[in-house]
This record gives structure tokens, sequence and C-alpha cells, in this order.
């Protein structure tokens, strides 16, 4: 009886110190499960894989296949039944390959330099060229995946810039037009006319008369210039289509343009008459000036003094 009752006790307290074994749980999906066709849920196949079979007893034995490396590609956990075909950087559109494609990944591509993706992402199908900027300058780069900006003219320093471009222009033009006043084609008044005051009368009579300005025809021309003596063809009676033929004889030189006016000028007056009606027609146009420097050059070549031929009389009251 004794040892029945120190034999309960022993299996007794064994029980207590070692559990009954139990069955082990079922282990969970790795991912989010997704629905079959036929409604049955499984777990999904890892990126990198495709689905070859669904699950048939327990949701997650289903049936998973690698994608081919370099092929084909999965990039998340799918149910698809084949994985997707790898990109090719097509040259011809101005892509090149930057990444690889794995079979967890698709190629990725990029535009070539010198062209960027019109959608802007950094793997696009399509390249542009980039814009190319001018004296304005480049405010942002083109890249791959934006086109260049170009910078403000009246924002950044374009003042400078047009300065540039003006100061040449300027520095041109004021070179054409003191040539073209070297060559007499253009000339400042030395005889300011006030318009209240009566010009000063010429006496007719002390005009230098019948002298021949044939010997004097370059100096004259010179004090005259050509717009002056323009006037005086004009003023006598030329046509105007005589006057330009000698324009378009000697194109831009207004010296020789001058000279060979008022050789046909003096030719269509005469002798006798030309250097008197010269003197009077400049009087008569307010060049009172030049007047008496053709009538100096006129003395000189005649012998007389300048100081012996009176070219104006008392003011009128």
């Amino acid at each position: 009886m004794t040892k029945k009752i120190v034999l309960l006790l022993v299996l007794y307290s064994s029980s207590m110190v070692c559990p009954k074994p139990h069955r082990a749980k079922r282990q969970s999906c790795e991912y989010e499960i997704k629905p079959q066709d036929d409604g049955k849920s499984c777990c999904p196949c890892a990126p990198g894989q495709y689905q070859e079979s669904p699950c048939s007893k327990n949701e997650n034995d289903t049936n998973c296949q690698y994608c081919v490396p370099g092929k084909t590609y999965n990039s998340h956990a799918n149910i698809l039944k084949s994985c997707e075909p790898c990109t090719s950087c097509n040259p011809n559109v101005n892509l090149v390959e930057v990444n690889k494609c794995t079979i967890y990944q698709n190629t990725v591509c990029q535009c070539q330099e010198g062209f960027f993706c019109v959608d802007g992402r950094e793997s696009c199908s399509s390249c542009h060229p980039c814009n190319i900027c001018g004296d304005e300058g480049i405010e942002v780069p083109c890249t791959a995946t934006n086109n260049t900006k170009c910078s403000d003219v009246k924002e950044h320093g374009g003042l400078g810039k047009i300065l540039l471009v003006l100061i040449p222009v300027v520095v041109c033009i004021l070179v054409c037009i003191t040539v073209l006043w070297k060559k007499g084609c253009f000339e400042t008044s030395t005889n300011p006319v006030n318009p209240t005051q009566r010009p000063p009368e010429v006496e007719l009579q002390l005009l230098p008369k019948g002298l021949d300005l044939q010997p004097h025809i370059y100096d004259i021309a010179e004090k005259l210039g050509w717009l002056d003596m323009k006037q005086v063809a004009e003023r006598s009676g030329m046509s105007d289509t005589n006057i330009q033929s000698h324009q378009i004889n000697y194109p831009n030189n207004c010296q020789e343009q001058c000279i060979s006016l008022l050789k046909a000028w003096v030719e269509r007056e005469g002798l006798r008459n030309s250097s008197e009606k010269l003197i009077k027609i400049l009087f008569d146009m307010k060049k009172k000036a030049k007047a008496e420097n053709i009538i100096e050059i006129l003395n000189r070549g005649n012998g007389v003094s300048g100081g012996n031929i009176r070219t104006e009389t008392p003011e009128i009251q």
C-alpha cells in the first residue's frame, strides 16, 4: 500500500515539471494575401518571382519560380503568371543604359548628354535636344530630366551686354561721320543769322567780275562743301537729275562730288558771270563767311589784296 502511494506521488510530480507537447503553429505569409481568380486566397510570390501555380491545401504553399536574369523581372510581390520583360534602351531615340535589368527591377534608361526627357522622369522612352542659349547666358543647365533655362536679359546684367553691342556701333557711326566731314559732306555754320537783323547788302559794282574760276576750282570747292554747292546749283536752275549725276559718278566722296558739280556749274554760267553770281548767291544764302573766303581766293589769284574789296555796307537804319 505504501509503495502504491509513493508511485502515485512520483507520477504526479513528473507531470507538473514536464508539460504535455503541443502542435506547432502554421507559418504565416510574408506578404499580403492576394485573392486568386477562383476566389481562393494564397500567399503571393516575392519580388523577382512569378506564380507558376496557386496554393492548394494551405495559403502559403504557392508554387513560385524565379524570373530570368537580364530578360524578365517582377519588382513587387505578385500572383502574376509570368515576369515582365526587361526594357531595352534605344540609342536611336537618344537613350543610354544607366542600370542593367535584374530579376527585381527593370532597366534604367537615361537621355544622352545634350538631351532631356520630356516628362521629366529618370527613366523615359523618348528624349528631346536641349535648348541652346545665346548671349544672355544659362540660368539652369540642361540635365537628363529638364531642359536648359536661359537667363532673362532684363534681370541678369542685360544692360551691360547691350552696351557692349551698342558701343562699337556708335564708334563706327562716329568714324563714318568724321570721314564724311573730312570729305566735305558736312559743315558747321560760321555765320549764324539773327532773323531780326537784315543781312548786309553787297555792292554789285565792287564784286569781282569776269574772273576765271577754273584755276581756283579745288580751293573754292574745299571752302564751299557739297551741301552749299548743291544749293548754289539749285538756285541757279540746274535740274535735280544733273545734280544727282555728280553724286552717282563719285559715290561716298563728297569733295569730288563738289568739284565735279562746281566745274559743270561754271561751264553752264559762263566765264564772265560765274564769279559774280557765285558770290551773290552765297550772300543770298546768308553764307557771308564763305563768300568772303572765296573773294579772298580770287583776289590772291589775281594779285589783289583782300582788303581792296568791300563786301558789306553800313547797317541801314
